[in-house]
């Protein structure tokens, strides 16, 4: 029999510190696949998990309260399933139970080989591949999703008892599609994806970083022009020599003193791209961003505030050494360097995806949101010191599939943005301080309804004859 124990405090809440379960009372925990069909099956038989009550949990790192919430009573935990292999018929596969950094280093370490997924370290691959599966390496290999070839998953058909079964292209080939990309917890419990050729490994990872002081940027015209210079860097699409580069910018909101761009560059020799040859090519591409960014803005020699994801800190560990040259990693220290999650906070998201450069409107909206501080209780203004617009190039290999492809419909995007706000307080687990939140929760409600205003409040690209917008992910 599966084994199932009482739950404890740190069963009850995940990353992000909003979300709390307080009456969860037991928690499985499988080890097998069939481990989590018995779960299942158990609080089917004992009546325990109608209505929500029962959820799923993995790396524990679900923005909203899908699965921490006073509703939830019974938690099936996958962090015990973890084997991976390789099989004949559907390739290299990886249980659920690893996160991200297990997958790099396993992939990596025993095969030589890599996945385009995401960089925070502890997300589990439960919910992140389901979800899309997202990263430093997705322009030059598309999303995670586009490699899976086979899906394990737990499943109740009707009325009947659960079952474990295998969908793939040609096995419940409709419960495959929308595996990839339909998000966590939708269709069943998955337990291990199969790929039948991953990428090959990068040898190496350059990054370097340019910070801008906020007091230089004056005017929503400065701060739309270096958009603007981000911008016209992510609509390069056709050119495959930058495919294996990634950029961010990190739209930090004023009282974090500084914006960041950081770019990261991978070495791959499968693709051609190696050697000291490629090396001067990045070097001579990057410098010329450099000149770029610093006609537009001055470039501080001072480290910036990187307080997205990846979670840096700041910009000393990506930053060149200042003599000229990229910092240089091994691949797997680069991707140790950027796996960073941040801290436990409490925190709220919202995303969105662009087929275009940012307009006037949109640059207006975006400046007066981050330069705006507010205030709660009496008169005392809240810390916006973690709060940002993280802006993600996208697109090259995620754009050579179709909308319909997988349920990830967004396959002409240039950039991904993510909204972003972070706050603490000293509050017991499972409390929070609410006039705080809620100022936090009103700010970065009123940013993204501003900056979409006239598309209806979201990028709907329904609403958007110019074809800028290409609508978000769960908001």
């Amino acid at each position: 029999m599966v084994f199932y124990r009482n739950s404890i405090i740190s069963d009850q809440q995940g990353f992000n510190r909003r979300w709390y379960a307080p009456n969860l009372e037991a928690v499985y925990l499988p080890t097998h696949a069939t481990d989590v069909v018995e779960a299942w099956a158990d609080v089917i038989a004992n009546k325990k998990g109608s209505g929500g009550e029962l959820q799923i949990t993995g790396g524990r790192h679900c923005y909203e309260n899908f699965v921490y919430n006073p509703k939830t009573k019974f938690i099936i935990d996958t962090t015990g399933l973890r084997d991976y292999g390789y099989d004949s018929r559907y390739g290299y596969y990886i249980d659920v139970g690893y996160g991200n950094w297990d997958m790099y280093r396993i992939f990596n370490n025993v095969y030589g080989l890599t996945l385009p997924a995401g960089s925070c370290y502890s997300v589990g691959l439960g919910g992140h591949l389901t979800g899309g599966g997202y990263g430093l390496l997705s322009r030059l290999h598309g999303l995670t999703v586009d490699h899976i070839t086979a899906v394990d998953i737990v499943i109740q058909q009707d009325s009947s008892a659960p079952e474990l079964i295998t969908a793939s292209a040609s096995e419940n080939p409709d419960l495959y599609w929308a595996l990839r990309g339909g998000g966590g917890g939708n269709f069943g419990i998955i337990t291990r994806y199969y790929f039948s050729d991953p990428p090959r490994s990068p040898a190496t990872m350059y990054s370097d970083a340019f910070t801008f002081e906020w007091r230089t940027i004056t005017s929503a015209e400065r701060l739309g022009e270096l958009l603007e210079g981000f911008s016209a860097y992510c609509s390069i699409q056709n050119d495959q020599e930058l495919w294996s580069q990634f950029g961010i910018f990190h739209a930090n909101h004023q009282a974090a003193k500084s914006i960041s761009v950081i770019f990261y560059c991978f070495d791959v020799p499968s693709e051609g791209k190696t050697g000291s040859d490629y090396e001067a090519f990045l070097l001579d591409h990057i410098s010329a961003m450099r000149r770029q960014f610093g006609d537009i803005a001055p470039l501080s020699d001072q480290p910036g505030n990187v307080i997205g994801h990846p979670w840096h800190g700041d910009t000393r560990s990506v930053a060149g050494p200042g003599d000229g040259t990229l910092r240089q990693y091994t691949y797997l220290e680069g991707v140790q360097n950027a796996n960073g999650s941040g801290p436990n906070r409490f925190g709220k998201y919202k995303s969105a995806y662009m087929n275009k450069g940012f307009t006037p409107d949109m640059v207006e909206a975006l400046y007066a949101g981050l330069t705006s501080t507010p205030v709660v209780g009496n008169h005392v203004p809240l810390d916006m010191s973690q709060s940002l617009c993280q802006i993600d190039s996208y697109g090259c290999a995620i754009n050579e599939l179709t909308a319909d492809a997988t349920p990830i419909p967004q396959r002409s995007s240039i950039m991904k943005l993510q909204y972003q706000t972070y706050w603490d307080n000293a509050s017991p687990v499972g409390c929070d301080n609410q006039e705080q939140a809620q100022g936090h929760l009103d700010w970065i409600k009123g940013l993204y309804t501003d900056v979409y205003a006239v598309y209806g409040g979201y990028p709907n690209p329904y609403e958007d004859s110019s074809g800028t917008v290409d609508g978000c992910y769960y908001n």
